[in-house]
């Protein structure tokens, strides 16, 4: 049988199900997140599953003297608009698009029925299915041996999608991972709940959908909140305590137990290019509440790939900048993951009154006196992780190299 991460460490990436020749690995779902299950009468112990697992086998790491970090976002005000910071995993498929016309394809988690899943396009005005954020856990089974095929047969490739599952694309293609046809984007995650998470929301509103786990009308500042279905029509939150999926992503009790231990979660990135929102060194009001996205360029190719796009704006700043306010660009470590109830989960289901559980799990006092230590614990942990950041590294997170010839 296999050695495959356990359950505190699996990311759910399920590339181990997509390589496996004999489909002896299974989904299993426990409280809405994806697990896996092998089948030992089929299974042939080839190992395969054990080489694609970012896990046990982790992937090669970007250095950080080759990142250089930019303000951007999409330059098509549309884009830009509807994106959750400043579009500019947008901008940039569409210039990926524009630029390898019908030989192209674009990956990326999509919104569907209340699911996320993630989805293959090839046109430009797919884009818009990709765009913003979500924050549920994304379907990705069967993805990985699309990439591949993609490639094998002469395609440019853009994939996005989480640091992990950037990983298990890389050791799901091996060598081919180099490949100059593919670019990799990953978004700086904070954790991922299961749909779970968004059950309650919607069964506490008495509702039938949502339809953006990220509103921006508003502009950034508010963009936070969720739009979901009431009384058949679209109703945003305005009101950030009145918005329980934000209460329940932002209390952690119902994440994957690997998003406290993430190893992908580092100053060293895995993708060509990673997106968050730029919460630091903005360089006027009016620009940050249009949506404003950081931009790293983590290697040779992102910066190649982050200059020429043509349909993003970019200015550049420092890593320095770039970190504020994004912790989980640097730590993967979170303390919530010794909170009683990601502790003994199961129990806590069983033996408290389902409306106790739900306050609890949707981070009301005085239930939540009991997490803020965890939370304080995790950002004290984040500020020392970054003073050791900023001393090994020192003046490095503080410039920008201006000629490219010169690295």
């Amino acid at each position: 049988m296999p050695n495959l991460a356990k359950d505190k460490l699996c990311t759910g990436c399920l590339a181990c199900k997509d390589v496996c020749p004999k489909s002896a690995i299974k989904i299993v779902l426990k409280n809405g997140l994806t697990h896996i299950a092998v089948d030992s009468n089929v299974c042939v112990d080839c190992k395969l599953c054990e080489k694609v697992c970012p896990i046990v086998s982790p992937v090669r790491k970007n250095e950080v003297l080759n990142m250089r970090a930019y303000g951007g976002w999409a330059k098509n005000p549309e884009l830009r608009h509807n994106g959750a910071s400043g579009g500019a995993f947008a901008g940039l498929a569409q210039s990926f698009m524009q630029l390898h016309k019908d030989n192209v394809a674009v990956y990326g988690a999509a919104l569907r029925d209340n699911n996320v899943k993630h989805e293959r396009i090839t046109l430009e005005s797919e884009i818009p299915i990709l765009m913003n954020s979500k924050y549920i856990q994304s379907l990705i089974d069967g993805i990985y041996g699309q990439v591949r095929s993609d490639l094998k047969n002469g395609l440019w490739v853009l994939f996005s999608g989480t640091p992990c599952q950037v990983a298990a694309l890389y050791g799901f293609l091996g060598k081919n991972r180099d490949c100059e046809r593919l670019i990799t984007v990953e978004i700086v995650c904070h954790g991922v709940p299961g749909k779970e998470a968004l059950d309650i929301h919607l069964e506490h509103y008495n509702s039938s959908k949502i339809y953006s786990f990220r509103d921006k009308k508003n502009g950034q500042k508010k963009s936070q909140y969720t739009t979901i279905e009431r009384n058949g029509k679209p109703y945003r939150f305005v009101k950030r305590q009145e918005d329980l999926f934000y209460k329940i992503f932002s209390g952690c009790l119902l994440d994957r137990k690997s998003c406290s231990n993430c190893m992908y979660a580092s100053i060293n990135r895995v993708a060509d290019v990673t997106l968050a929102d730029f919460w630091g060194g903005v360089r006027n009001a009016n620009e940050y509440d249009e949506g404003v996205n950081v931009i790293i360029a983590n290697n040779h190719k992102g910066v190649d790939f982050v200059e020429n796009a043509d349909g993003i704006d970019v200015y550049r700043t420092t890593l320095l900048k770039a970190f504020c306010g994004n912790p989980r660009m640097l730590n993967g470590f979170k303390f919530i993951q010794y909170h009683p109830f990601v502790l003994f989960p199961n129990f806590f289901r069983k033996v408290l009154p389902r409306k106790i559980w739900l306050q609890v799990v949707e981070n009301r006092m005085p239930w939540k006196l009991i997490w803020a230590p965890f939370r304080l614990l995790t950002k004290e942990k984040n500020k020392i992780v970054k003073k050791n950041i900023e001393k090994k590294y020192g003046s490095l997170l503080n410039k920008w190299v201006l000629e490219k010839d010169e690295y």
